[in-house]
Parts: C-alpha cells; sequence; structure tokens
C-alpha cells in the first residue's frame, strides 16, 4: 500500500511537469503568431500585418513547438504506462495477500461442535497456541467456546492476554484482569458490574470470532445478569 502510494505521487509529478510543457508550447505559439513579419501591400498604403508563411509560422518555429508538444505527450504516455504497471503490482500483491490470510484461517480452523458434544476444560488447554503458531487458539467465556486464533497477536504465546488462552476465563475478562485469582477472590461470585462487563466482552467475541461449541459443566447462573 505504501509503494503504491508513493507511485501515484510520481506519476502525478510526471503529469504535472507534462501539463507544464503543453502550457509553455501553447504559450509560445501565441507569442510567435504575434510577433510575424508584415508586408505593406494595401493599395492605400496602410500597413497590414500578414503572416509571411501558409500556416502563419517559420519552419524553424514548427518544429521545435512539433518536438514540444511530443516531448509532452511521451511524457504523459510515460506516467500512464508507470501507473499501469504500478497498479498490476499492487493487484498482484493483493491477491497473494488474500491467499495468505486465507491459508492461515484454513490452518488454524477447527471443526465447531454441537450442544451434545460441549468441549471440556481439559480439551481446551491443547489449544492455547503454544503447540503450534499457526493453529487454533481457544478459550471459553460465559459458557462459550470460542477460537481467537484471529487475534493471535493478542492471545498467543508471550502477548498480553495470553493467560485467556486453552482455559475457562469468564472470571478474568468479568474482572478485567491480567494474572490469576486468589483463592479469596475465587470464592466469591461476581457482582453485578462485573457480570454487565463480562456480557459486553461476550457481545464483542461473538461478532469477532468463531464460535466453535459450549463449554461442558458451566453454570449459566454464576454469570448471568
Amino acid at each position: 500500500m505504501t509503494i503504491y502510494n508513493h507511485s501515484t505521487r510520481k506519476i502525478a509529478k510526471w503529469r504535472t511537469r507534462a501539463y507544464a510543457l503543453l502550457f509553455v508550447t501553447a504559450a509560445s505559439t501565441n507569442a510567435l503568431q504575434h510577433s510575424l513579419p508584415t508586408s505593406r501591400n494595401n493599395r492605400h498604403g496602410s500597413s497590414q500585418r500578414k503572416p509571411a508563411f501558409a500556416l502563419g509560422l517559420a519552419p524553424e518555429a514548427t518544429a521545435g513547438i512539433a518536438a514540444a508538444m511530443c516531448g509532452g505527450a511521451a511524457l504523459l504516455w510515460f506516467s500512464g504506462a508507470e501507473e499501469r504497471s504500478r497498479r498490476a503490482e499492487y493487484t498482484e500483491w493483493e491477491a497473494e495477500e488474500r491467499e495468505r490470510r486465507e491459508e492461515m484461517a484454513r490452518r488454524a480452523y477447527i471443526e465447531p461442535r454441537d450442544d451434545m458434544n460441549p468441549w471440556t476444560v481439559e480439551e481446551l488447554k491443547q489449544y492455547d497456541g503454544t503447540e503450534r503458531d499457526d493453529g487454533p487458539i481457544l478459550f471459553a467465556a460465559d459458557g462459550v467456546v470460542l477460537n481467537v486464533a484471529a487475534g493471535r497477536h493478542f492471545y498467543g504465546p508471550g502477548c498480553e492476554y495470553h493467560i485467556f488462552a486453552g482455559r475457562d476465563c469468564s472470571r478474568l475478562l468479568a474482572k478485567s484482569k491480567l494474572e490469576e485469582e486468589t483463592e479469596e477472590e475465587t470464592s466469591k461470585p461476581l457482582t453485578v458490574a462485573e457480570r454487565a462487563a463480562l456480557a459486553g466482552w461476550m457481545w464483542t467475541f461473538k461478532s469477532k470470532y468463531t464460535t466453535v461449541g459450549k463449554l461442558d459443566g458451566f453454570d449459566a447462573s454464576t454469570t448471568a445478569l
């Protein structure tokens, strides 16, 4: 994208030069037409401006103007050809990038499960992103299991929210915590505000990531508003 924008600015610069050359050519033509030699062939003896040549220009001037116009046309053609080339390169890059994203999505794909075959906490542990750097990353929240591999830069190993990966992170999300709860904190039920916060997170996750099933044994009353 950056390369394409830089090329566009460069093309615009070439076009400006070409238009300037054509403008100068036109101005020169007008000046030459007003400086042509005159002849005194009026029968009353008055001076009358009359072109000395059929086209109103000297051969040298005509050749110079023609060369300038050809140069301007060449510049316009060159800028157009360069722009077409850059567009073709960008289209090719865009296609390659799309293929790369599709391949990443294919590798991170995991078959969704129906409600009759829920995910267990032990199964989730296998999908915390540590075994494969291009595989699925799962976590459970509010009883829903999500594949968040598209957010690998958030939930992958070493990333800010990796603590959520491969587990039920409902309470951590509700409390906006990035470290484990203490035993005392775990023993306390979520407040109404914390449950509302979790509901807000769920709205975001469901619209952004793929739901792949339910969490086995989840007690919905622990997070319900």
